[in-house]
């Protein structure tokens, strides 16, 4: 749609991803993806709250855009950052809207996980809106 071609084309054109991909958008979209800091405007927050909150939507984008598909520590998965998921979705734009822990991409048939039978699916609905 016209709010794709805008703004969020731009983040798509890092197909192979990794963790500055996740911060490459166009000014609109920083603008969008930055304004759940508005919240603090109604919800009253400590400064050092806030500085935390602007942190956690840099380094969320970052690690979701790493590369790397778990964060370990000790040798024990700690954090599971999914970024072949996401990976996929920068490849086929058309999947992987979510993320591994809501089912919404299955629920609507938008979900590949990399093999051939979801590659498949892909292209059969590729053909149907054609």
């Amino acid at each position: 749609g016209p709010l794709y071609r805008l703004a969020h084309a731009l983040h798509h054109r890092n197909v192979n991803v990794g963790p500055w991909s996740g911060l490459s958008m166009h000014p609109v979209e920083h603008i969008l993806f930055f304004s759940s800091i508005l919240v603090h405007l109604v919800v009253p927050a400590s400064p050092v709250h806030i500085l935390f909150h602007m942190q956690h939507q840099a380094l969320t984008a970052a690690t979701s855009h790493s590369g790397f598909e778990n964060l370990l520590v000790r040798d024990r998965r700690q954090l599971a950052l999914g970024t072949f998921h996401h990976q996929m979705h920068h490849r086929y734009f058309e999947v992987n809207y979510g993320n591994l822990e809501m089912p919404w991409d299955k629920w609507f048939g938008t979900f590949h996980d990399g093999t051939a039978d979801a590659h498949e699916r892909l292209k059969d609905r590729r053909q149907r809106r054609a």
